[in-house]
């Protein structure tokens, strides 16, 4: 049986991989090369700043991008790229590589040739994106390393619990006395404890506000304490720098690990190159780095005679510069291994877990956070290298990202946590929420958490200081009967709704010139990017008196605001709600307020929907329901 289910997770895998390699694919052959500068796949038109020869005689450039406009694009080191030129919109010539680095709006690739091509100097050169196979390399071996597990590893019982259908070797344990500090409530005291008592495994319930990322720093604290040594990962770069520098602040010795140009500046200090190149013996590396690179800058030095003697001379010093990047290595692997070695916890994204820096560690403890997000194949890279796991997150937030229906049907976006939770095994629910008053976290207590979750005494009644006609700090406009009728861009197939934006500009008017004691944080946000575009755009060149985020739902997890306008923009005569039907994404967008939410959308569409129906029920009993009619005229 175990066998057979991680074949066919690896079989959705591999539908996964072919779908995202098409999709990516037929965007960079379709599409004009504007297009996908916009939909952030392409760099053009690019410079050649300069040029060379790496180790190994590999050719490479470094690319200036002509456009400046600051502007998102799914770019970063490692990815294999596709460098191109063309001309009047006909592609000449082509190329591919890897990315080496990027800073800024330079990137340097290594290139896949023998030798450096003529044509990237001569104008009309750009790069596209290319599929990277290496996540899913690195899911794939993990849980083929499952199979392969011998019954002695120590956390086999984890396979045979999830893949083997054994159950019933963990549960939650009421710990004697709670202890603890004392801003800790009784539940993430009893998390703790459970997480600490239990022998190979254990969840964190963490619903939003209910102070997750508190719970494990303490518990990170508590295990650290007791020399134990501890593997954090997280699904994003984000969620990772977030908690590697909550425990670099409480003065754990920490190791961020992953790509420079992937760490937030704020954790800078705790990467494991920083650590490393702090040491003494680093300047050593810096100076024979040095002299490797000026053997290959002679190399690559042109000549106007190159025959037999040149040709062994330039032999001869990448020869040296090889010998001499070996050495460097060496010392740098020494020091690496040091720095490892003597911390406490050492921090990665999932997939980085795979770093070869981290082979032969083995780890007492693997932490995963936000593990609702992550996909089994991902988890198990950090998970083989610990003696316990602890995950934590919430299954009712939104889930991985799975692209394919197929993949989806053969079950690939099925977390850990949902099998934890089919299996009816406990976890350790942490039931106070720190961020919403009552009335907003009202609704998702009762649609998602059964209504265990209760606001802390200091947010139940908070509300802002300053609210006109002292509204309530729920509502929900309503534009059925309006004729606000959604549109779609051609391009991406992507849904908005310029008429209900200006209903819910609007609304956001009068606040715009509200005097407020403490100016309130905002955040407009939408399922659809394409109404964040529009309404981005909008906003753009507008002086705002208070801080103000447009983003997409899935963009803003894991934030809060004092203010949450949500647009769900669909309204159709045949009450289609696309990926409304999926409620967690719902639940991430409302739970984002801290004291006022503003929801619009059209009843008549949604209406339907028991979700929406309860959510419309409630908002009349226990917010104030409006009609866009008063906006208009």
């Amino acid at each position: 049986m175990i066998k057979q289910k991680i074949q066919q997770w690896l079989s959705a895998l591999e539908v996964e991989r072919q779908h995202q390699k098409d999709e990516l694919s037929a965007a960079i052959n379709t599409r004009d090369v504007h297009l996908r500068v916009k939909d952030g796949l392409s760099w053009y038109p690019c410079s050649l700043e300069s040029s060379g020869y790496a180790i190994g005689e590999l050719p490479f450039a470094v690319l200036e991008r002509g456009d400046r406009k600051k502007q998102q694009d799914r770019f970063q080191s490692g990815q294999p790229v596709r460098i191109f030129r063309q001309k009047e919109n006909v592609l000449t010539h082509e190329c591919q590589g890897i990315i080496h680095w990027i800073h800024g709006n330079k990137a340097k690739v290594i290139l896949h040739e023998e030798d450096l091509p003529i044509w990237l100097a001569k104008g009309g050169v750009g790069m596209d994106i290319l599929h990277d196979e290496k996540t899913f390399d690195r899911m794939r071996c993990a849980m083929e390393n499952l199979l392969k597990m011998k019954k002695t590893h120590p956390i086999f019982p984890l396979v045979e619990f999830f893949y083997g259908n054994k159950v019933g070797f963990q549960k939650e344990i009421d710990p004697p006395g709670l202890s603890g500090p004392d801003f800790l409530n009784p539940s993430q005291r009893r998390s703790i404890f459970t997480a600490l008592e239990s022998e190979v495994f254990s969840v964190i319930h963490g619903p939003p506000g209910t102070g997750k990322t508190t719970t494990l720093l303490h518990l990170i604290r508590q295990i650290a304490g007791a020399e134990k040594k501890i593997l954090v990962a997280a699904p994003s770069n984000a969620a990772v720098d977030w908690i590697a520098g909550l425990l670099n602040n409480a003065g754990l010795r920490v190791v961020r690990l992953g790509h420079l140009s992937r760490i937030d500046k704020e954790v800078l200090d705790c990467s494991l190159e920083s650590l490393v190149f702090s040491k003494n013996d680093a300047k050593q590396i810096k100076k024979i780095r040095l002299q490797a690179e000026e053997c290959k800058r002679k190399a690559g030095k042109f000549k106007r005679n190159f025959g037999r003697e040149e040709r062994n001379e330039r032999k001869e010093l990448y020869r040296e510069a090889k010998e001499l990047t070996a050495w460097a290595i060496e010392i740098e692997n020494r020091l690496v291994e040091e720095v490892i070695d003597q911390a406490q916890v050492v921090c990665s994204t999932l997939s980085g877990a795979d770093s070869p820096y981290l082979r032969g560690f083995k780890f007492d403890y693997c932490i995963i956070d936000e593990a609702a997000q992550a996909l089994q194949g991902a988890c198990w890279i950090p998970m083989i290298k610990a003696r316990k796991v602890i995950l934590a997150g919430d299954h009712c937030q939104l889930p991985p990202t799975v692209k394919s229906r197929e993949a989806v049907k053969g079950g690939m976006e099925k977390t850990l946590l949902d099998m934890v939770r089919a299996s009816g095994l406990p976890m350790s629910l942490l039931d106070t929420q720190y961020r919403m008053n009552s009335t907003i976290m009202g609704f998702s207590n009762q649609w998602f958490y059964q209504n265990q979750l209760k606001a802390a005494a200091a947010v139940k009644n908070h509300r802002l200081k300053v609210d006109l006609d002292n509204r309530s700090t729920l509502e929900f406009i309503d534009t059925a009967g309006c004729g606000f009728s959604e549109r779609r861009k051609s391009k991406s197939g992507s849904f908005f709704n310029k008429d209900e934006y200006l209903i819910l500009r609007e609304h956001l008017d009068p606040l715009l010139h509200q005097l407020y004691p403490e100016l309130p944080t905002v955040g407009i946000i939408s399922p659809y990017k394409a109404q964040v575009q529009y309404i981005a755009d909008d906003l753009e060149e507008e002086k705002l008196p208070f801080p103000l985020e447009v983003a997409t739902i899935d963009s803003f997890q894991g934030q809060e605001k004092d203010i949450i306008y949500i647009s769900l923009v669909r309204s159709n005569e045949t009450q289609d709600i696309g990926f409304l039907k999926d409620y967690r994404r719902m639940n991430v967008a409302m739970t984002r307020a801290r004291k006022k939410l503003v929801v619009i959308g059209d009843s008549s569409t949604l209406g339907k929907d028991s979700f929406y129906t309860r959510l419309l029920d409630y908002v009349e009993a226990n917010g104030w329901y409006r009609s866009a009619w008063e906006f208009m005229g």
